[in-house]
């Protein structure tokens, strides 16, 4: 037995010995790729069958579906005429139905805040008021966390997915503000801001206060979003992607993740792992290594109990990992940071490693029924 193999042993050992759930094994789905699939719904439930199969194949135990796109389109029929797709295939609930008839869990990705991009669509075709902007105004393809009625029409659409389909868990995605410094609130969540004015405020100050309000005005919506999640389905595990430390703190995108672990809110951590030779040069695994370590240390000093994962990119807009040993040794750098959990990112590129995943065992990260008994 190899090194790895015994890893795996002492994991499941630990697992078996503290009651602890089993780490995170998990792959994130577009199902894009099937509800818009030529065919009739019994030709897409099949490449939908022969999809699971295969992500069962690799030994991921939870499946990570999208319940929407960052362009605002959702893929259950949450009866909202603004984000719903065209026609009348769920493609989330048969997703959920298939996983779970292989024994998968389902924890659904879902892109909270941004709905567009650069342009407002989805909700904010018809809700641009709820927009942040940009620095000259013009609406962004973003919900500003800062609007009451948008934050309420978040989180009653997380519900109406949540009702929809019970889900085991839920991956927050997006769940921050975009990257670039000169964001506008909306106009409501502006006025608010500058009615906190206090007199003879500097411009250094401001800024601070203005990043607090930020900050404040998304963890409000984390608050409530955990809050309804725990009425709608108690025992439902939260998790979030998060780009890790360097977000968690005074960053623009605004995610203080610390805080919502401090306060329980959050029970899976799933760092991105984005790093390759594209953006790091030769020493992308120690860019990794470095990242998931910082992360760690914050989650730690948050002082709450919540898993650490990382989001292993096989293919991303930053780069793609080069050859299937390549993720052996992502995977074992994460576990001596302290990460026994993982999510590949995401089907459409992990499958031509289907074979490779199930002879080398990387995603078998809780042992079979049969091994449990032997």
């Amino acid at each position: 037995m190899g090194r790895f193999g015994l890893t795996m042993l002492l994991v499941f050992a630990c697992c078996a010995a503290f009651g602890a759930e089993a780490p995170l094994s998990g792959v994130y789905l577009h199902p894009v790729e099937y509800a818009d699939a030529p065919g009739s719904a019994e030709e897409r439930a099949a490449l939908v069958d022969a999809a699971l199969d295969k992500v069962a194949a690799c030994g991921f135990t939870t499946l990570i579906p999208y319940a929407n796109t960052s362009a605002g389109r959702d893929f259950w029929p949450s009866g909202s005429p603004e984000t719903s797709s065209p026609g009348d295939w769920d493609a989330l609930g048969v997703l959920a139905e298939k996983a779970r008839a292989r024994g998968l869990r389902v924890m659904p990705g879902f892109c909270v805040l941004i709905s567009g991009h650069e342009e407002p669509r989805g909700i904010l075709a018809a809700h641009p008021e709820w927009a942040l902007r940009a620095a000259d105004g013009t609406p962004q393809g973003y919900i500003s966390p800062a609007n009451p009625a948008a934050r309420a029409w978040v989180v009653a659409h997380v519900r109406s997915m949540a009702a929809h389909i019970r889900p085991d868990g839920i991956m927050l995605d997006y769940l921050r503000y975009p990257s670039q410094g000169n964001i506008r609130l909306d106009p409501e969540g502006e006025k608010v801001f500058e009615s906190q004015a206090p007199k003879d405020e500097t411009p250094a100050a401001r800024k601070v206060r203005f990043q607090q309000f930020k900050e404040d005005a998304i963890t409000a919506l984390m608050t409530d979003l955990h809050a309804m999640l725990q009425e709608e389905a108690p025992g439902i595990r939260t998790g979030l992607y998060t780009w890790g430390a360097s977000v968690a703190s005074g960053s623009p995108v605004g995610q203080c993740w610390p805080r919502w672990v401090r306060a329980g809110m959050l029970d899976v951590l799933n760092v991105s792992g984005y790093c390759y030779t594209e953006n790091y040069g030769e020493k992308y695994m120690e860019a990794f290594d470095t990242r998931l370590r910082d992360a760690a240390a914050l989650a730690r000093g948050a002082g709450g109990q919540v898993e650490l994962t990382f989001a292993l990119g096989v293919v991303t807009s930053h780069g793609g990992v080069k050859k299937p040993e390549e993720i052996g040794e992502y995977l074992a750098v994460a576990r001596k940071a302290g990460y026994d959990g993982v999510a590949a990112f995401a089907w459409r590129t992990m499958e031509k490693y289907t074979e490779d995943a199930a002879r080398a065992g990387w995603f078998r990260l809780s042992p079979t029924p049969e091994e449990q008994n032997k």
